[in-house]
């Protein structure tokens, strides 16, 4: 079968319609809807329902999913390694939430170059479910994200708990969460949701909003103010400026896991093991 098929179909039903999965694939509209009815004449059965709704999977394209996503994973696991260039023994694709690249992750790949040279890496940053989707698609070996999915044939793990701090340019008092210098940082759900349950739902506009905290704190390197950050990277020291705890105010939970397939911990090959990988990036906390 023809890898593009099955990718076809996959980006379909992700995208729940064939004009996004065209969008997605950089392809015509019709160059969809043929890939489609060739995979439907070859499995002489039909797999999508289409309507003005969107599409979704017959039973047969239900039953077909699960053998979709192993053929794209394995050929493009199979085309890495066949690419290799010369001195490196495998590729490791690593995705990681574009927070946690800005140190932890960063440094556990620096770590990972200096102690293992004969393997490549390729590392990707994203939101968690656009890695999550890479890595249910093949293209990455194992995620560190912030949410997951329950998907057959894949692992979730907690990995550690990242708490967040409130932090302040000076040492003053912050009246409960606003702050008119507050920076705000753009969090996903778990995290909003603490905010509100302990500050209040704010219906106020911050000065600077920003959707990530390396952005956020080059703003205040410029103009003070106060942010949410990770605790750990206050700990360790590794923030560009000088910030002070506000006393008194709650410690928020994140809770960050590992997603890879089940085979990366049957067959890793010469990558690195799963429980490797896992130790190198707490060891780094």
């Amino acid at each position: 079968m023809n890898i593009e098929l099955a990718r076809t179909f996959l980006e379909v039903v992700a995208a729940g319609s064939l004009a996004g999965a065209a969008e997605r694939l950089h392809v015509t509209h019709s160059t969809v809807t043929m890939r489609i009815k060739s995979l439907e004449d070859i499995l002489r059965r039909k797999v999508l329902n289409r309507n003005r709704s969107g599409v979704t999977m017959t039973a047969a394209g239900a039953q077909f999913h699960p053998y979709a996503e192993t053929l794209v994973r394995t050929w493009q696991m199979t085309r890495r390694q066949l690419s290799l260039a010369s001195g490196y023994e495998s590729i490791l694709s690593v995705g990681a939430d574009t927070s946690l690249w800005d140190d932890l992750m960063f440094d556990w790949a620096c770590q990972t170059r200096e102690e293992r040279p004969e393997i490549a890496l390729r590392c990707e940053s994203g939101t968690s479910d656009q890695l999550i989707e890479r890595l249910f698609h093949g293209w990455l070996d194992f995620c560190v994200v912030y949410e997951v999915k329950s998907r057959g044939g894949f692992v979730s793990e907690p990995l550690f708990n990242d708490q967040i701090i409130y932090l302040t340019s000076e040492q003053r008092e912050v009246k409960g969460h606003w702050d008119p210098e507050y920076v705000e940082v753009e969090w996903d759900e778990g995290i909003r949701d603490q905010i509100v349950r302990h500050w209040g739902d704010v219906d106020e506009t911050p000065g600077v909003w920003v959707d990530n905290k390396a952005l956020g704190i080059r703003f205040m390197e410029r103009f003070g103010g106060s942010i949410l950050v990770p605790k750990r990277c206050y700990d360790k020291g590794n923030l560009p400026m000088k910030l002070y705890e506000l006393e008194g105010q709650p410690l928020l939970d994140r809770q960050v896991y590992i997603m890879y397939p089940e085979e990366y911990r049957r067959n890793p090959s010469k990558k690195l093991g799963i429980d490797t990988v896992k130790e190198g990036i707490l060891g780094l906390l």
